[in-house]
């Protein structure tokens, strides 16, 4: 069974070393930093990765594909922590350049391994659509993958961000919707103060906040009506949907009867016609049963997640108990389908 895995990420040394000076330059409460350091150092643990892993895209990342049945990885920045946007523009503009750049260098060193997707500096979106349109038309990359809410943890369903939408719909290319870092005032009022202190990092990331905000973003894109506006844009959404498919009878149910509410259809029909889901390497059965009653097979994709989570990223689907058809279609024919690479 051909495997192509959707959310595999890598980094790059000058990105780590800029973004890291510019947070160290940032005024900050010495005590509070030193909480947030032990915090994330105790709850991240398990998820932990030498920058050496994420910067190789050559001879171990290409061994470790072999040795666990993945054909291809569709590559992208993915140092949810380090996000480039986080800069100013003039910073963050030239550094997505930059680490575009490299990304299409990995693909073109091994074309029948890597695909890839732009990072773009979303907070500053007319530049972010640009670069979009050149890491596609130029570099040959398949899409973007957006780390989070932008740089002032605002949401992209604000109309400043049309552009960037606009020009996914134009190119017809996807927009990987991937957590980051919630904001500081949300970790310290929803996730601190929880004993041992690694929980507060563990559950403000990775344990559950950041994909209640990732889910949140997807949801408010459609209430936004951006769908009625660009019917063919295409969303991906990982960590089986992040919480959204759970939800949706009750999303439709809650919005439908509102007041003012101009949405040409409910939620859960832009959700299942224009948002396609993937594991993230969350291999478990529970959640991808219901995900497959929501969705369809159609609209799953596969992920690992690597290098954070590793392993066998063939195995679980091949034993799952569903057709070899839809297997077909989840392992690698519906994201074929998607980046038009037929």
């Amino acid at each position: 069974m051909k495997l192509i895995t959707t959310e595999e990420h890598i980094s790059t040394a000058f990105a780590n070393k800029e973004i890291t000076d510019y947070l160290k330059q940032q005024p900050s409460d010495p005590k509070k930093m030193a909480e947030f350091g032990q915090s994330f150092a105790e709850g991240l643990k398990a998820y932990a990765v030498d920058p050496a892993v994420m910067q190789d895209v050559d001879d171990k990342r290409i061994r470790y594909m072999n040795e666990n049945g993945i054909d291809m990885q569709i590559l992208s920045y993915g140092d949810s922590v380090t996000n480039p946007d986080i800069l100013p523009g003039e910073q963050s503009i030239p550094l997505t350049q930059k680490i575009n750049d490299a990304t299409a260098e990995a693909v073109k060193r091994h074309p029948g391994r890597y695909l890839g997707f732009a990072t773009l500096p979303v907070s500053e979106p007319v530049a972010a659509a640009q670069e979009l349109k050149r890491a596609v038309t130029k570099l040959g990359l398949k899409g973007a993958l957006i780390l989070g809410t932008a740089r002032n943890n605002e949401f992209l369903d604000a109309p400043k961000f049309m552009p960037i939408f606009e020009m996914a719909a134009e190119l017809d290319v996807p927009l990987y919707m991937h957590p980051s870092l919630p904001s500081e005032t949300i970790r310290d009022n929803y996730y601190s103060g929880m004993q041992p202190i690694g929980f507060n990092a563990i559950m403000s990331t990775p344990g559950w906040g950041w994909h209640m905000e990732a889910g949140l973003h997807v949801t408010r894109i459609i209430l936004s009506g951006l769908f009625d506006k660009l019917p063919n844009l295409k969303l991906i959404s990982g960590h089986w949907g992040e919480f959204v498919p759970y939800f949706l009878e009750r999303l439709d149910e809650a919005t439908t009867p509102v007041t003012g509410n101009t949405l040409k259809h409910p939620v859960s029909y832009y959700y299942k016609k224009n948002v396609y889901i993937t594991p993230s390497g969350m291999y478990t059965w529970p959640q991808m049963q219901l995900v497959l009653s929501e969705m369809g097979a159609d609209h799953v994709l596969w992920a690992q997640d690597y290098p954070y989570v590793k392993g066998n990223a063939q195995e679980f689907l091949s034993q799952t108990p569903i057709s070899d058809q839809d297997k077909e279609k989840i392992a690698h024919e519906n994201i074929e389908k998607l980046l038009h690479l037929n």
